[in-house]
């Protein structure tokens, strides 16, 4: 009976052996995590390293694009007038005028625009960096710039030209025979304008590129100017800006008012520049030309006459610029049309005067003075006799 008991308590203990071996088993498979895996930890991430790519280089800009870049600036005082600036200032390309540039000089009192070009050409030099030195004519700066700006004025004639290293734009011209110029202008370097030019910058004016003139009414006007704006003065004053088309030399202006109460119109500009046509919208077309320009007095000779009131009548014979003369007198304070013709002169300076009273007439020089005789019989001053000199 005892090793039966003894049996039976190993066959329990075998069986409670292989149960437990058999719960751990099930319980492994089940997916329920172990005691010892209770117990997480937690493994710090790797350093996250930030690769920045090195900053592309800054564009070096062309010649042109540094020109157009800034604007160009000089100015000086004067005691008891104040200060005088100048500037220069040029646009990028536009598509119908081209590469335009703006001179304000004198405050902008006096101005100017046209057309460019930058030339890789030697400009050579004299200039100074302030007016003091230029008045007392010392520490003035010789060089040369690499780089040469030509002006053009719209129909493509030279205006002049000025220096270009980069860094500053030289005015060296002559003031004597300059034609973008106003006093005091040159010769200097111009400057960037680092903001003490803004308010001069900012009063730049338009300057007309196309002006024209109805047909029918010559106080109906239009100005299309350099900087994209117009005035329209055909029916009443409108102002506003411009964009423009071109086609075989021919240019077609849209214009758009500032004020959005007044009418928009079309402006064709003829292949020679010469003629426009103006449309405002929903109106009749009218017919416009290039005004006529200004006729002004190129040549005058004076000289007197006897007359048979028995004083000297001054005479003065004026040749003007639309090829007309016209001879007049004066007596007692009374003036009256003597004479009237056309004229003409030749490169040796003769000239060549054919009045509608005497005919022709050809002048002399006589000891550097050129002498025109006049003679006409009976006027009502008398018979006239008079050596006219050119003055």
């Amino acid at each position: 009976m005892k090793k039966l008991r003894i049996v039976a308590t190993l066959s329990v203990a075998i069986a409670m052996v292989f149960a437990l071996g058999s719960c751990s088993k099930s319980s492994s498979q089940s997916g329920a995590p172990a005691q010892a895996a209770t117990v997480q930890t937690q493994v710090p991430a790797a350093p996250t390293t930030v690769v920045e790519k090195p900053a592309a280089p800054a564009k070096e800009l062309t010649i042109e694009e540094k020109l157009i870049a800034d604007q160009w600036c000089f100015k000086f005082s004067v005691e008891g007038y104040g200060e005088y600036s100048f500037f220069f200032k040029f646009y990028e390309e536009d598509p119908v005028l081209g590469k335009v540039f703006y001179a304000g000089l004198s405050n902008n009192r006096v101005v100017f625009a046209g057309t460019y070009k930058v030339v890789e050409r030697d400009y050579e030099y004299t200039a100074y960096k302030n007016r003091e030195d230029e008045q007392a004519e010392t520490n003035e700066v010789s060089g040369t710039a690499k780089y040469t700006v030509i002006f053009y004025d719209w129909e493509g004639n030279i205006n002049g030209r000025v220096g270009f290293d980069g860094e500053k734009l030289i005015n060296a011209q002559d003031k004597t025979n300059a034609v973008i110029y106003s006093t005091g202008s040159t010769p200097y370097f111009y400057e960037k304008n680092t903001g003490a030019f803004d308010a001069i910058v900012a009063g730049e004016l338009p300057v007309a590129v196309f002006e024209f003139v109805a047909d029918e009414d010559v106080t109906s006007t239009i100005k299309v100017n350099h900087n994209h704006t117009y005035t329209d003065l055909v029916n009443a004053m409108v102002e506003g800006t411009w964009i423009a088309t071109q086609a075989d030399g021919a240019i077609t202006f849209r214009l758009t008012p500032n004020d959005k109460t007044d009418t928009p119109a079309t402006l064709a500009v003829s292949a020679d520049k010469l003629t426009a046509v103006y449309t405002a919208d929903g109106e009749a077309s009218i017919n416009m030309s290039v005004p006529k320009p200004a006729v002004t007095v190129e040549h005058t000779f004076e000289g007197t006459a006897p007359t048979s009131y028995g004083r000297d009548a001054n005479l003065s014979l004026e040749l003007m610029s639309d090829g007309t003369c016209i001879l007049t007198s004066t007596i007692f304070g009374n003036s009256g049309v003597m004479d009237q013709g056309k004229w003409s002169v030749d490169h040796a300076y003769k000239f060549t005067i054919e009045f509608e009273k005497v005919g022709i007439l050809v002048s002399e020089i006589i000891d550097r003075v050129i002498h025109l005789q006049y003679k006409q019989d009976g006027h009502a001053l008398g018979d006239i006799v008079s050596d006219l000199i050119r003055k």
